[in-house]
């Protein structure tokens, strides 16, 4: 024990300077040998039986007498049985398999004397960080954690963020766009890039669908990319020969909250948070074909206005939630624009708004035969999440300072100009996992599509802020960000693994095709934008303060939809070689190439590429990300010190190729002055004329040439913009202590 801790210290004086495609199943691995003569036995069969559903998976030892059984369903438990002729079988029970992270069993039978026996061992304290093929930081949550953890959203995020390189939703020094997340192999990322890390509003599946979460930081497996972060796998729910199922409800409201800050009290606003769901699993055909069913519903109300206009006898100050417009001049407003221009503002305080979602999986597992099974799920997420008018001035050339905003405390706006942001988010994935003799093969397609568009109540009617003594005073109209927003992305993958074992080499090669296609529609000021000076100049027709109009350059003025289309091809190989009993070494090499098919859309604007800016910088509204190829050489290492798994280092070091939000792209096209324009008239003297409840009526009477205009803003690419790529260097050591303790120290 001494000598274990006097290397363990030295390892760690060593490693201080260095503390700087997806995949959906797991593998056992391991080694069968003479006990007696410690000589390898090639040829040894090793079946593992999935109890709870019985689908069965074998491998044969070769050369080494070495085995690796790929493509196995996740969870368990498992009865393993490794029978050799002439000696005594053994059968490992409750063998539990983690996501992505291979179960290591190294065997030693007996020979067998006079009738044949089989011995029983329990894996039961088998801990799978020992593990010869461990080499990065990964990070597993399995059923019980998830049952088990507290969640206050019921999101994915509450749990990933439990890793320990994890800081929020950022992991291993990427910022939340930095991650891939997927879900059974499929991509479940906010690829469009708006808003938080996850579709669906940070809710694209139910939390009690998923099985296993696996968060890697450095997974120096070639099969995992699309990150600078980490790659976080997810694997759902499956059935198996019983039937079962739950039924739950989780609640929260304004009495599990805090009513106090330090000393300082306040009063709780009302607040209320229903989930309802259940599954149901089983099995269609016992041993043979298995479904898997989980429905949620969730509702909470969500304050977008949390505050009230002014009384006299609750007058602007008294309260910190009472703002400076009072109801007499509110109502008024409103009363005016119904009878004038016949628009319907809705109320200004006092209501309140749902935030709502229905989420749906469903899943289908079917053991073919031994040598080939199929899992079929699909899942889909409709709700969406009402918001406050937005409080930006991009885009209009004027700017509001800090704490005078159109949602502050001096200003109240009506609930007409509100938007419901859509949360909608569909899923599918099929995956076949074969063996065709010494070849174990994966054969994966998924499709996902995000759907992400705005509505709001308001009728067509322009957006308009009323100033009062240089500050926001009240707005009304439609929502200025939100006429023909329309936020779609659609990506469909396939993805292909072969991997087999000769000798000491344990191969994978494969290949990937990812193909997206994104669609947006945008038009800032779509119904135009006035601000005004006062109420009294926009009732007797004095020209606005500032105006901003967006149109399109379609002909009719028909709305413009920018798109773009996106494909990568990947290929790699990858080989972990058994040096010897103590030592494995991982070498792969991956390359992704980034093209972009359909950008007919992606183009120069004349008048822009003619401008010089600052430093003598030229701009392009066609440019595009660098085409080039992107390499991904990585190797990964575990040395067994003393030969028992008692103590191991592990590490590695690699490149990490991620990916970028696709509004980066399509916002280009947008803003780029060809589809669509947008024009701001800053100051009374420069602005077109009165106030017009026609949207359209200061856009040009015919539509203007593309080209021919310059946007107020742009939005345009570096020339030497390039998918981002980071290298990564991880080192740990791992050792067992006491009472069945592991003890680890990692640094990335």
């Amino acid at each position: 024990m001494l000598k274990r801790i006097t290397y363990f210290l030295a390892i760690m004086l060593i490693a201080s300077p260095f503390l700087s495609a997806q995949i959906t199943t797991s593998s056992i691995t391991g080694s069968v040998k003479d006990s007696a003569s410690n000589e390898v036995l090639v040829g040894a069969t090793i079946l593992a039986t999935h109890v709870p559903s019985g689908s069965k998976y074998s491998g044969i030892s070769r050369g080494g007498g070495q085995f690796v059984i790929a493509n196995m369903r996740v969870g368990g438990p498992y009865l393993v049985v490794i029978s050799f002729v002439g000696f005594e079988t053994q059968t490992f029970d409750d063998v539990q398999l983690k996501l992505a992270e291979p179960f290591l069993l190294d065997v030693s039978l007996k020979k067998s004397v006079g009738s044949l026996e089989q011995v029983i061992i329990s894996t039961a304290k088998r801990n799978p960080i020992l593990n010869s093929r461990r080499t990065g930081a990964v990070t597993n949550l399995g059923l019980r954690e998830i049952q088990n953890l507290p969640s206050i959203a019921r999101s994915i995020n509450d749990f990933t963020r439990l890793t320990p390189q994890a800081n929020g939703t950022s992991v291993g020094g990427g910022n939340y766009r930095q991650n891939n997340f997927t879900v059974d192999g499929a991509d479940f990322n906010n690829s469009f890039g708006i808003g938080i890390n996850l579709p669906a509003n940070g809710s694209p599946i139910s939390v009690d669908a998923i099985e296993e979460i696996s968060v890697n930081v450095t997974p120096y497996d070639v099969r995992q990319s699309g990150f600078i972060g980490s790659a976080i796998n997810a694997v759902t729910r499956s059935g198996t020969n019983t039937f079962s199922g739950s039924v739950y409800h989780y609640f929260r409201d304004q009495n599990q909250q805090g009513d106090a800050v330090g000393k300082q009290k306040f009063i709780k606003p009302s607040f209320e948070f229903k989930q309802y769901g259940g599954r149901i699993s089983g099995p269609i055909i016992k041993n043979k074909l298995f479904f898997f069913f989980n429905y949620e519903t969730e509702n909470q109300p969500k304050q977008i206005q949390t505050r009230f206009a002014a009384t006299s006898a609750n007058p602007f100050g008294s309260s910190p939630n009472i703002a400076r417009p009072t109801t007499t001049e509110l109502d008024a407003i409103s009363q005016y624009l119904k009878n004038t221009y016949d628009y319907d503002t809705g109320p200004y305080d006092n209501y309140s708004t749902q935030i709502e979602r229905k989420k749906i999986v469903g899943r289908l597992d079917w053991n073919i035969s031994q040598n080939h099974k199929l899992i079929l799920r699909y899942s889909q997420v409709k709700g969406g999440e009402p918001n406050p008018p937005s409080t930006s001035t991009g885009g209009t050339g004027y700017s509001y300072t800090t704490g005078s905003g159109r949602t502050d405390i001096n200003s109240l706006w009506f609930s007409n100009s509100q938007y419901l942001q859509g949360a909608n988010f569909y899923s599918f994935a099929a995956e076949l996992n074969s063996k065709f003799g010494k070849f174990a093969n994966t054969l994966r397609g998924t499709y996902t599509y995000q759907n992400d568009s705005r509505e709001t109540p308001s009728q067509n009617f322009p957006f308009v802020d009323i100033l009062k003594d240089g500050t926001p005073f009240t707005s009304f109209g439609y929502e200025l960000f939100s006429y023909g927003n329309l936020r779609k992305v659609k990506m469909y993958s396939v993805v292909d693994n072969i991997t087999w074992t000769t000798g000491k080499h344990n191969w994978t090669f494969g290949g990937q095709f990812d193909w997206n296609e994104t669609i947006n529609g945008f038009m800032r000021f779509g119904t135009s934008h006035y601000q005004f000076a006062s109420w009294d100049d926009f009732v007797n027709g004095v020209k606005p303060l500032n105006f901003a109009i967006t149109y399109s350059l379609l002909p009719g003025f028909k709305q413009a939809f920018p798109r773009f289309e996106f494909a990568q091809f990947s290929a790699y190989g990858q080989d972990e070689i058994m040096l010897n009993k103590k030592f494995k070494l991982t070498l792969g090499l991956r390359a992704d190439r980034p093209t972009y098919p359909g950008v007919e859309e992606v183009k120069t604007h004349p008048l822009i590429a003619g401008l010089t800016f600052a430093d003598g910088i030229k701009l392009n509204t066609g440019n595009l990300p660098v085409n080039q190829i992107m390499w991904s050489p990585r190797i990964g290492f575990n040395y067994d010190i003393y030969g028992d798994r008692s103590m191991q280092i592990r590490g590695g070091t690699g490149i990490f190729t991620g990916k970028i939000p696709f509004v980066w792209i399509v916002s280009q096209v947008g803003d780029a002055g060809l589809l669509q324009t947008t024009q701001a008239f800053n100051g009374q003297a420069n602005t077109p004329g009165p106030f017009s409840p026609d949207p359209f009526a200061y856009r040009p009477s015919t539509v203007p040439a593309s080209g021919t205009l310059i946007p107020s803003s742009v939005s345009i690419l570096d020339r030497n913009f390039r998918l981002p790529n980071t290298w990564k260097t991880s080192i740990a050591i791992d050792t067992k202590l006491p009472w069945n303790m592991i003890f680890t120290l990692e640094g990335v």
